[in-house]
């Protein structure tokens, strides 16, 4: 957990580095200081894993298939609200009340997230926690399907990610992705993104007695927790016209992982090579006031080893509505070319002022 902090510290330090310099072109993306900035939420979020058993020379690959255990927590709409501090984003996602059931008596999953965020020209961070409890769980052998319910099952998940613009002065991943700064012409830009995660699904019972004969070496298995390190290449886009704005982008990676897996009676850790794919989309209007729009984002992971393959999906789709308070901010660069205009113009005026002098001498003589 310790070696977790400082590295996710270490990308917070490294962004800040690139929030703090650094001169962005202005005829693309116009910065300002927030005063004031609030957004609320109103989303859908989604969330799947999977644990397919692999090479059991006991059973046909479609038996082994036909016994993937996909473990769904059924979370009810949710909300969310989100502050900027100085370009710092804070975001908090609950549910309205803790109650247990929804409108058709099934079993609601618990779930809370916590993000935080900053942007720069270069660099981007991004910091996150979810945590997810009560999940249905299904295989394709099971008649019951979505009815079988299993209340002590856990999975949560944090990590850190640092994001490398390769054109930030021109495009504004902050402007696309986050609403703080305003994107003035359409430009895209190459990404890559550095990720530390931890994830983890836990019960006392993961694996349902129907299946355990196809799990040839976890039929037992009561946790399985991955620390991962993912590299991902990307690329986005926003479309903007006037205050609208259209974005989209899409990241596609590989990592490295230390795979552990548990039983009542033993420990195995495993090195596992995940495949990752991340997409995002948001469009809506971000005006000097108001701001709002719609967005979507999903996250796809994969990775195996010899007796296990394990898949997690998740998304969330929603609408948000902002209101803030700026001061549209100039940068060194226009600094600078105004303070070269107002000595040109002090200049000018000085050489102006001294041929009046001399037209003015000139005229006295012709009169004498």
């Amino acid at each position: 957990m310790r070696k977790h902090f400082y590295i996710i510290l270490f990308f917070t330090l490294l962004s800040s580095a690139g929030i703090a310099g650094g001169e962005i072109d202005t005829n693309y993306v116009q910065k300002f200081k927030s005063l004031f900035s609030i957004k609320g939420f109103f989303l859908k979020n989604g969330f799947f894993y999977q644990i397919t058993p692999q090479n059991n020379d006991l059973f046909t690959e479609k038996q082994l298939v036909d016994s993937r255990i996909t473990y769904a927590a059924n979370i009810p709409p949710l909300t969310g609200v989100s502050v900027n501090i100085k370009g710092i984003g804070f975001t908090y996602i609950f549910k309205f009340t803790n109650d247990h059931l929804d409108t058709t008596s099934r079993i609601k999953s618990g779930f809370k997230q916590f993000q935080i965020n900053m942007y720069g020209k270069k660099f981007g961070f991004e910091a996150f926690y979810q945590d997810y409890s009560r999940f249905y769980f299904h295989y394709k052998g099971d008649e019951i399907l979505l009815k079988d319910y299993n209340a002590n099952i856990r999975a949560y998940q944090f990590g850190g990610t640092a994001i490398f613009i390769n054109n930030g002065k021109k495009f504004s991943y902050n402007a696309a992705f986050n609403q703080n700064q305003f994107q003035k012409k359409s430009v895209g830009s190459p990404l890559t993104v550095f990720g530390l995660r931890y994830n983890e699904i836990s019960s006392t019972n993961l694996i349902p007695d129907s299946v355990k004969k196809y799990f040839k070496e976890y039929p037992d298995l009561h946790s399985n927790k991955n620390y991962s390190f993912i590299l991902q290449q990307g690329y986005a886009y926003n479309l903007v016209k006037n205050s609208f704005y259209f974005s989209n982008a899409l990241f596609v990676g590989v990592g490295i992982q230390d795979q552990v897996y548990e039983t009542p009676t033993n420990k195995k850790n495993k090195v596992g090579v995940p495949i990752t794919v991340r997409g995002k989309s948001s469009a809506g209007y971000n005006g000097k006031i108001f701001f709002g729009g719609i967005y979507a984002n999903a996250d796809l992971s994969q990775s195996k080893i010899k007796s296990i393959q394990t898949q997690q999906f998740q998304y969330t789709y929603g609408v948000f509505l902002g209101l803030r308070a700026i001061t549209l901010t100039k940068t060194k660069g226009q600094i600078k070319a105004e303070e070269k205009r107002k000595k040109q113009a002090q200049k000018d005026a000085a050489i102006l002022a001294k041929e009046e002098k001399k037209r003015a001498a000139a005229e006295k003589k012709k009169k004498k």
